[in-house]
């Protein structure tokens, strides 16, 4: 579904009409996906099968701007509308005064991930792009969106130009960036309250983004995970998409989400193929938010564990949240590798734990 959203006159005099695509689309496929085609194989995918059909309920959306009808520059939003995200008070009070376990309708707010940035060559340097990004962020923002993370290089030009929109850097040596509707909503975002364990899906690709880019604690076990390949706090974008095509190749990778009452995908456990045991064991990957460390072992008993395979989980901690899960789950502490991993000028040993 394509919505305007106005018109600019360039730099050149062209005018240059501004509106956002919403998947699914397949005619609109068809002006898009040839701005994309210098994408990866499964970024790819992606683009083709939101355009084709519903990904779960992933809001995939492309601001774009055309000349003469025809597409010229866009940004891609992926994201996540989930109910509880916002604190609304029933009597419509402050902001912050909803403390209810129940999500209100009205408390409806989404996180996303901003990327995919394109302009056609023969367009640059006449100001499209610079046109484009004002609207589609005063666009997102009343379309509820909450959160944006995106991952571009540090201090290039384009993270002058996010940064002009309000992005900033998540660690301030690198170009994962990050938006906040209002600087509290991560605290009301991820705040403790109940949870439910249920498979991952498409829609929480930016909920798990936003969750991947929390700061590490000095304590924290390392790595946060293997299966999006996190040593710590990062951005799990383009792993996220490998998951996803891996999953439906039909390869053997089991993924469960904790999902809290705001909304916010706080965890994640999963099984996939161990590298190391070339088809004869599978890999463990489990990490939660700190404020729902206790809902871990719920994570690993939903798990549906392969029989009598043998089930490896790695870790640089032996007493944290994730160890106390894993030995409740049947995991026993077998070896460790010495000074594997490093943090903060020291060297971790990295424990093995076992289950089967």
């Amino acid at each position: 579904m394509y919505t305007h959203l106005g018109s600019v006159t360039l730099r050149t005099g062209e005018q240059l009409d501004l509106g956002c695509v919403r998947c699914p689309d397949p005619s609109w496929g068809e002006q898009v996906m040839p701005l994309l085609g210098h994408k990866s194989l499964e970024t790819r995918d992606h683009f083709q099968a939101a355009f084709a059909g519903p990904l779960d309920e992933l809001d995939t959306r492309f601001y774009i701007g055309t000349i003469g009808g025809f597409a010229v520059t866009n940004v891609m939003i992926v994201g996540a509308h989930r109910a509880g995200g916002l604190p609304v008070n029933s009597s419509g009070g402050d902001l912050h005064e909803h403390t209810s376990e129940v999500p209100d309708a009205a408390s409806v707010a989404a996180v996303g991930i901003l990327g995919h940035v394109y302009t056609r060559p023969e367009h640059r340097q006449k100001g499209a792009y610079s046109a484009l990004m004002p609207v589609a962020m005063d666009h997102l923002r009343r379309d509820g969106y909450r959160a944006l993370t995106l991952g571009t290089g540090f201090e290039t030009h384009p993270y002058w130009i996010y940064h002009g929109h309000g992005f900033r850097s998540i660690d301030a040596v690198s170009g994962k960036m990050k938006w906040l509707a209002e600087p509290d909503f991560e605290q009301h975002w991820f705040r403790p309250g109940a949870t439910t364990v249920r498979e991952l899906r498409w829609d929480d690709w930016a909920p798990l983004n936003l969750l991947a880019c929390q700061p590490a604690a000095a304590d924290e076990a390392l790595p946060r995970s293997l299966l999006f390949n996190l040593k710590g706090q990062g951005n799990l974008e383009g792993p996220f998409q490998v998951v996803q095509r891996r999953r439906r190749r039909g390869e053997s990778v089991t993924a469960l989400v904790l999902e809290s009452v705001t909304g916010a995908t706080v965890g994640w456990a999963a099984l996939q193929p161990d590298p190391l045991a070339f088809g004869d064991g599978r890999q463990l990957d489990l990490y939660v938010h700190p404020h729902f460390e206790e809902d871990a072992a719920k994570l690993l008993a939903a798990l549906s564990w392969p029989g009598e395979t043998r089930v490896a989980a790695y870790t640089t901690s032996a007493s944290d949240y994730r160890a106390a899960a894993l030995r409740e789950a049947g995991f026993t502490d077998v070896a460790q590798l010495p000074a594997w991993l490093a943090r903060a000028g020291e060297r971790l040993p990295l424990r093995v734990f076992a289950r089967g």
